[in-house]
């Protein structure tokens, strides 16, 4: 007893002593500085450099919690409390030693705060997309949604903020954040000879993102590159992307890693286009004048995209200059484009309208006096409203057309396009854009224009999608949302003086419910994934009819369905993935799997770059929905000190139930159009390398990819695999921009690839005096080696860069050296003097190739102006 009240004595006197001297412990200064670290390294750092022993239950203690701390010469007390409030743990000092426990319920102290706003141009108020908004002191950032819209969740403190866009001058702000706040960041526009060339040690956005075989394309870099006819085009421009393949001279067909050209998906504002081309394929409905921004995806598409096998091309118009109005055109040889952009209410609403006519009957009507139509045109426009700080609303449409006709028939088409817009910023961290979507392609072939007689095709859609982006933290985003689509399809009927002569083939509907979600997670400084799933439900109904085939391909049946009635359903699950290993600075590795599953499928036995007779059909009871797994390895570097990325990227890809034809098959006008298809699969695979520089004078890109891409039909081809017609193995891709001075800009493109593969006959025999030639295997021959070199120059106008008139004249020389590249070659035929007869003597050995060729040196002016 009296050993106790001595140890109580004892205890009341050097209690304080003890005290005050873990105090000082607890205030000695410490410097940790770590980003996205385990709080177990955290506090293993902190043991080493105070000596202090960590006492915790690894069971009950998230030791594998991330945290971040940014502490130079700090109180340990601080530090321990911020290390605490990040893993909601607490801590005690106990005899020498840090004691680390599960915080009860209700002690948690989360205080973390949310700083948001938009992106835009100081001149127009335009978004910027894809802007990088970057926090210096953690080594952490985000970059702008598609509609300038960004979000960042950090603990409290002061930091560094730096705010970036490929060719506008950084803005570098420093933010005390101690409550949820939201601003409207401005950049201003940089003439590359304004500024000396910058080297940013951080990499360029598309290496530290999880993503794949993406490319972005601005609407200046299409502007800058040669051009046909001084007609500046985003799909053309793509000739420049790796894995792509253009049909031919001229078109704006093309082929992505070995997919048909009905495997792409090109949307404005979310509607998509069917048929983006002009005068037969050569022009695309697409010019970067009314566009802000275009994402292109080669195959690894986020989950909220898809229904293609190949690509995604996400174009996305100008929302129009909220600050002042800006008149805008362009004069070329063979089209006149104006636009107007400005505000309703300065800084909250705006409009933009844009449309482009075509000036080229003249060229054709002395050879062709009884032409009537020849033209082609489109208009653009976009309204923009701000509600309040956190609801906009935004309508856009798109139309083309395209008439052709002479006074004994010709051929018309038209692409319309609409979508209603409304983006809403539920909270500070969750965004949502909710759309409605309408589009609709219809070709015509008039048949007796005395009757108004006419073959017509049509393909038209309605959507309705809703999209969340929650932004969970800097490491981490997650998308997810719903979309319903309803479709409509004519393959083809004839009505005369507006009268159905009746269906000579069935319309059909169909209706598509998607559920996707997306996650997107730095996982540490070293690693990070990118995982998403796409489910998709399609079922087709009535009112519409059926056939049904035996093993022969003869219709033994017939099914009719009426109005509502739902007979066939595919329900399908489209998994991606995507995972970056970071090697070291701005060097990374990233390998990903995605599934893609396509339901409408372009009908069309023709290879011609000369058509435009789009005739679409969905999956039903004959034709099962179209599959595509690739896999992809890619590594990236950015060598800083001379500001270029260089890139390489290998795929592999399987296409199952692909679309190909018998010879001679009869698309056009036939009810059983069914039965003229046969099923099959293609592989493809590809290495593809880029060497990129994005800024300074001296701007562009060098390519070389090599590809392969091989079809296997049962029936076709005695089941022989054989080439597809876009299996080019070798190309090489440049395109190089330079600004002579502030006033000068040079410009060049050159591709080279492989010829397509094409049928050739192995030898000809005559019946009843006509020669008929015999063909071997499929694409068993090539045509010769395609490329090509353009060059053009930029002279502006304008003395004074600070005016508001600025003007400039462009001179284009497409095909510089003359190269006759060939796109058809024809062997039945010989030559007698001048003119090419069909062959009659078999045994007559002046049999030779007949060649056609499209554009030989073509050069072109063309003058733009623009009033800001």
């Amino acid at each position: 007893m009296a050993f106790a009240k001595v140890a109580i004595v004892l205890l009341i006197v050097f209690l304080p002593i003890l005290s005050q001297a873990q105090q000082p412990i607890l205030e000695q200064t410490v410097a940790l500085n770590v980003s996205r670290v385990t709080l177990e390294e955290a506090i293993n750092q902190l043991s080493e450099q105070t000596g202090l022993s960590f006492s915790y239950n690894p069971g009950k203690v998230p030791v594998d919690k991330l945290v971040t701390i940014q502490a130079n010469q700090s109180p340990l007390r601080k530090v321990l409390e911020e290390l605490t409030r990040q893993s909601s743990t607490e801590f005690e000092f106990v005899e020498g030693q840090v004691i680390l426990r599960a915080a009860k319920k209700g002690t948690s102290k989360s205080s973390n705060y949310t700083f948001s706003g938009y992106v835009k141009d100081e001149a127009s108020g335009e978004a910027l997309i894809g802007a990088t908004v970057f926090v210096e002191d953690l080594k952490v950032g985000t970059v702008t949604n598609s509609y300038g819209y960004f979000s960042l969740t950090l603990p409290p403190g002061t930091y560094q903020l730096m705010f970036s866009f490929v060719g506008f001058a950084n803005v570098s702000e420093s933010l005390e954040l101690g409550v949820s706040s939201n601003r409207v960041i401005y950049l201003k526009e940089n003439s590359p000879l304004l500024q000396e060339i910058v080297v940013e040690a951080r990499s360029p956005t598309l290496l530290e993102e999880n993503l794949m075989s993406k490319a972005n394309l601005k609407p200046i870099d299409i502007e800058q590159k040669p051009a046909l006819f001084g007609e500046w085009d985003a799909v053309k421009s793509l000739e420049s992307q790796q894995g792509v393949k253009m049909h031919s001279d001229g078109s704006t067909y093309y082929y992505v890693r070995g997919g048909d050209r009905d495997q792409n998906l090109i949307m404005i504002d979310d509607a998509p286009i069917y048929n983006p081309s002009h005068l037969l394929g050569f022009f695309s409905t697409i010019i970067p004048d009314a566009v802000n921004d275009i994402d292109f995806y080669r195959g690894a598409m986020p989950a909220s995209l898809g229904g293609r096998l190949s690509s995604v091309m996400d174009v996305r118009t100008k929302r129009g200059n909220d600050k002042n109005l800006s008149i805008w055109g362009n004069v070329g040889l063979i089209s006149t484009k104006l636009g107007i952009e400005g505000p309703f209410k300065k800084n909250k609403s705006s409009y933009l309208v844009s449309g482009r006519l075509s000036r080229i009957k003249w060229i054709f009507k002395e050879s062709a006096p009884d032409i009537e139509k020849f033209r082609f045109s489109d208009l653009t426009g976009k309204a923009n409203f701000t509600l309040n700080d956190k609801n906009r609303l935004f309508l856009s449409f798109y139309t083309g057309s395209d008439s052709y006709l002479t006074s004994t028939g010709g051929i018309e088409w038209t692409n319309n396009a609409a979508t209603i817009g409304w983006n809403n910023v539920i909270s500070s961290r969750l965004f949502l854009n909710t759309t409605v979507a309408a589009s609709a392609y219809d070709y015509f072939l008039s048949v007796d224009p005395a009757t108004n007689t006419r073959w017509n095709s049509h393909i038209s859609n309605f959507n309705l999608k809703a999209n969340f982006s929650y932004f969970i933290d800097p490491q981490q985003d997650l998308s997810f949302g719903a979309s319903l689509n309803g479709y409509n399809f004519n393959p083809g009927n004839i009505a005369s003086d507006g009268t159905n002569a009746g269906p000579i083939t069935s319309v059909r509907n169909s209706g598509e419910a998607i559920l996707f979600a997306n996650h997107d997670v730095k996982i540490n400084q070293r690693w990070g994934v990118n995982y998403g799933l796409r489910l998709s439900s399609w079922t087709n109904q009535g009112e519409a009819f059926e056939f049904i085939f035996d093993d022969n391909r003869n219709a033994i049946d017939t099914l009719y369905f009426e109005q509502g009635d739902r007979y066939k359903n595919y329900v399908r699950l489209e998994p991606r993935f995507t995972v970056s290993h970071f090697l070291q600075k701005n060097t990374t590795l990233k390998a990903s799997y995605s599934r893609n599953v396509q339901n409408i499928h372009f009908i069309s036995n023709s290879i011609s770059p000369f058509t435009s007779l789009e005739v679409w059909l969905p999956s039903s009871i004959n034709i099962k929905p179209q599959l595509s797994d690739q896999v992809s390895l890619g590594y990236q570097q950015f060598f800083d000190k001379v500001g270029l990325t260089f890139e390489t990227e290998f795929y592999y890809k399987r296409m199952q139930n692909q679309i190909d034809y018998e010879p001679h098959a009869e698309t056009l006008l036939n009810p059983l159009i069914e039965s003229e298809m046969r099923f099959g699969e293609t592989t493809s695979y590809g290495l593809e390398t880029q060497l990129r520089k994005e800024n300074g004078r001296l701007k562009g890109s060098v390519g070389y990819t090599y590809s392969r891409a091989q079809r296997r039909f049962k029936e076709i081809n005695n089941g022989k695999a054989y080439n597809a017609f876009f299996d080019r193995p070798n190309q090489i891709n440049m395109t190089l921009n330079y600004d002579l001075t502030l006033r000068w800009s040079l410009s060049l493109n050159y591709i080279y690839y492989t010829g397509a593969p094409f049928s050739s006959p192995v030898s000809f025999y005559k019946v009843n005096g006509l020669e008929v030639p015999i063909y071997g295997e499929k694409n068993n021959d090539r045509l010769p080696d395609y490329h090509r070199l353009d060059v053009a120059a930029t002279l502006k106008l304008n003395k004074r860069t600070e005016n508001r008139f600025k003007h400039e004249l462009t001179v284009s020389l497409y095909n510089l050296y003359n190269r006759e590249n060939i796109i058809f070659e024809n062997y039945n035929k010989v030559q007698d003097g001048e003119e090419f007869k069909v062959k009659s003597n078999l045994l007559d050995n002046t049999q030779v190739p007949t060649q056609f060729y499209l554009f030989g040196l073509i050069p072109s002016l063309s003058y733009s102006f623009k009033w800001l």
